[in-house]
């Protein structure tokens, strides 16, 4: 009989020892039991950091603001339920909504906004032996809607350009915009008319900040543009280091989820921008102009040796100039009228970057075409009008959502990697998808 007392003493000490809430700066602990203690969670009405709080104004009307949050608690939703079966542990689970810029992509507005969780880990003072919350958060989940997909798109043979020193002209750097041209309007000509190789992509640039998968680029890039699986961007612990149970690794994962079927970006064919190119050399030829007029301009009261030798040098850099600007011209034109229609269709995969940074090189690699990506060669992609001009009503609405979950592992970190894992399993990414435009 007392065997009984005693064991169901026992287990109702547990029951209660489990169900008691964890209060941080009060509740006693030892420094290996913290990680298994249970989550504090806390949903959007109650956030640790405001964020860019999203209320009606700078451009989001009371009814935006409306649909938002729809979206955005339907979100939450979906987290919540794919823990209802897993107790998370170690952590301080925080969400907070924000709202980003809107975004124009082939003249329809998109609204940016964000659902986030912070999970602060919960550690044991050293001295006070009570549970403590860290205040920054390394592991974190995040879902962003119309995200950006690149802030740098790819360069290839376009830009500035260095001249090397020679008899009579100093070595210079040329720096000017591809996207317009140079003057009064170009802030306007920029955003409403941009060239059309400004607007183009490569694998690397949409893996940017996503990826560091450099061994194979281009299978996390079909994974990411067809929005099937996730790609991983180590930013502790070397993605081709040999770990063990000691080391730390830090990793932050992505996914794009998409409308199935359609990619989000759809190859540029040679003929393409062997067209686009020749619209481009005349923004170069004006923007060359203008920035060398420009200089010429502020040295005119400058009447020093060095002043001399430079403007000597930049008018030898004019002539020199506009004898590649005739000759890129004219092997373009070639290619579009000698060249194969089959040969012209195929994916341009061309010369960018430091490849092409002087002049000369760049005449040379003027429509020479690769057979794969590799360094400083580029397979150019654009926007695909059939993802991206679905026409809507609603500049609320989803038409990409990129998730994010940066997790880490190591021995102190299990309750991080436990949490990436039940994500992996449990989240429902299929609910996600169907709430795209």
């Amino acid at each position: 009989m007392k065997k009984n007392i005693l064991l169901f003493t026992t287990i109702l000490f547990c029951l209660n020892a489990q169900s008691q809430p964890i209060v941080i700066n009060k509740t006693p602990c030892s420094e290996n039991d913290v990680q298994s203690m249970p989550a504090l969670y806390y949903d959007h009405t109650k956030p640790k950091y405001g964020g860019k709080m999203i209320v009606p104004g700078s451009g989001f009307t009371e009814a935006d603001v409306t649909k938002i949050f729809s979206t955005l608690n339907n979100i939450e939703k979906m987290e919540e339920n794919s823990r209802k079966n897993f107790q998370a542990t170690g952590c301080v689970m925080r969400v907070n909504y924000s709202r980003g810029n809107n975004n124009k992509v082939m003249g329809f507005v998109r609204k940016n906004y964000s659902y986030q969780l912070g999970l602060y880990q919960m550690v044991c003072h050293v001295q006070q032996h009570v549970v403590k919350e860290v205040g920054e958060y390394r592991s974190v989940l995040r879902v962003e809607i119309n995200p950006t997909i690149s802030t740098s798109p790819v360069t290839v043979g376009t830009g500035g350009f260095n001249f090397n020193k020679t008899p009579g002209a100093l070595s210079w750097s040329y720096d000017f915009p591809v996207d317009a041209k140079l003057g009064p309007d170009y802030e306007k000509d920029r955003v409403s008319k941009p060239s059309r190789v400004s607007t183009y992509f490569s694998e690397q640039s949409l893996l940017q900040g996503r990826s560091d998968n450099y061994k194979d680029y281009h299978t996390d890039f079909l994974k990411l543009n067809n929005g099937n699986g996730y790609v991983e961007n180590w930013m502790g612990g070397a993605r081709y280091d040999t770990h063990t149970e000691k080391s730390y690794q830090w990793i932050d994962r992505h996914y794009l989820i998409t409308q199935p079927g359609i990619p989000l970006l759809i190859p540029v064919s040679r003929k393409q921008y062997f067209q686009d190119m020749l619209e481009y050399l005349e923004i170069e030829k004006a923007n060359f102009n203008y920035t060398l007029d420009d200089m010429v301009k502020k040295s005119i009261n400058d009447n020093s040796d060095f002043a001399n030798q430079k403007r000597n040098t930049w008018q030898a850099h004019k002539i020199t100039y506009a004898e590649i600007y005739e000759a890129s011209k004219t092997k373009l034109k070639e290619l579009l009228t000698t060249e194969t229609e089959e040969w012209l269709q195929q994916p341009a995969i061309v010369a960018g970057g430091n490849r092409t940074k002087d002049p000369n090189d760049r005449l040379k690699e003027t429509g020479k075409c690769y057979d794969k990506e590799s360094e400083n060669v580029y397979a150019l992609y654009q926007l695909n009008p059939a993802y991206w001009t679905k026409k809507t009503t609603d500049p609320t609405q989803p038409i990409l959502f990129e998730v994010q979950f940066r997790y880490e592992i190591a021995a102190q970190k299990q309750w991080s990697t436990n949490l990436m894992a039940n994500f992996t399993k449990n989240f429902d990414f299929e609910s996600l998808r169907k709430m795209l435009n």
